[in-house]
């Protein structure tokens, strides 16, 4: 019985097992897609707490091949798992939907919810790439502290990107693991060697401690970028180490590992399984020493 199927089981048992099974490997794009679509199937109809608690956990490890379709029936999962919490507010898109208008430091705006559910705390980028934080959200006059998908609400929102709000028309929550995972798949090696070399910026491993993370509570701190965020860091490992054991071309096979050294945090035994698969011994010298640093035992991360 393969995967996807077994997702599906009439015993929940057997439902749960699959879906712990799903976050012991790193998998292959086509495969992301179609086990994640699997385990969302599997989420939206389970009547099995731990059954459901397993489908729930298991997403992070197949989050980039979900599709906006897949989001959005996430979202209909009643659960309060912050696993999928962190899932949906990473995935939250905004369209500004009236005009904005500005409130003291912040700006009011009326926006709908595209994808995923949007958060209070929650870190969004303009198209230009500026930050701005989602202070509030209001639904029919009262305080939420979610923004469902195709739901429209007010909210107000403050940071240097909430004062250019009237000139766009989107906001995303942070865009760039994502696009950093399609790098990673370009048929360009000079495409792969450039997405590696942003992941850890990507991952927010650079952002400044105390900043609100994806599914923060509301504080903004001061900083100009959230905090790190081991989901998707975790993510990036996963298709950092997934480009390196495929990869032919020298600078960007250098560019990978130093990135999963950058990323070392977030590198959980999935990728390092990988890794392992590495002949060092045909590698050039740096790729060589990066490698012998991320297999060294003892290594902590």
């Amino acid at each position: 019985m393969g995967l996807t199927e077994q997702l599906g089981h009439p015993d929940p048992r057997q439902r749960e097992a699959a879906a712990r099974r799903v976050a012991l490997r790193v998998w292959e794009p086509e495969a992301e897609e179609a086990i994640g679509a699997a385990l969302v199937r599997a989420a939206g109809a389970e009547t099995e707490p731990g059954a459901l608690a397993a489908q729930l956990d298991a997403l992070p490890a197949v989050e980039a091949g979900l599709t906006d379709g897949d989001l959005h029936r996430l979202g209909l999962v009643r659960s309060d798992s912050p696993v999928l919490a962190r899932l949906l507010a990473r995935a939250g898109r905004l369209q500004i939907s009236a005009p904005v208008r500005p409130s003291g430091a912040a700006t009011l705006a009326v926006v709908r919810c595209l994808r995923g559910a949007p958060r209070t705390g929650l870190w969004l980028r303009t198209p230009d790439g500026a930050w701005t934080v989602l202070e509030r959200i209001e639904l029919y006059g009262r305080a939420a502290d979610r923004l469902d998908s195709g739901c429209t609400g007010r909210v107000l929102l403050s940071g240097p990107g909430a004062r250019g709000l009237g000139e766009w028309e989107r906001l995303d929550a942070d865009p760039r693991p994502r696009e950093c995972v399609r790098g990673l798949r370009a048929p360009d090696p000079r495409v792969r060697a450039l997405a590696a070399a942003g992941a850890a910026d990507a991952a927010g491993a650079a952002g400044p401690a105390g900043a609100a993370g994806a599914a923060g509570t509301g504080g903004t701190g001061g900083a100009d970028a959230p905090a790190a965020d081991p989901e998707a860091g975790r993510m990036l490992c996963a298709a950092l180490a997934r480009a390196a054991v495929a990869e032919t071309d020298p600078a960007a096979l250098e560019s990978e590992l130093a990135a999963l050294l950058g990323l070392a945090p977030f590198l959980g035994p999935p990728p390092l399984a990988l890794l392992h698969a590495l002949d060092a011994a045909t590698l050039p010298a740096r790729p060589r020493t990066y490698l012998d640093a991320l297999l060294r035992p003892g290594r902590t991360g």
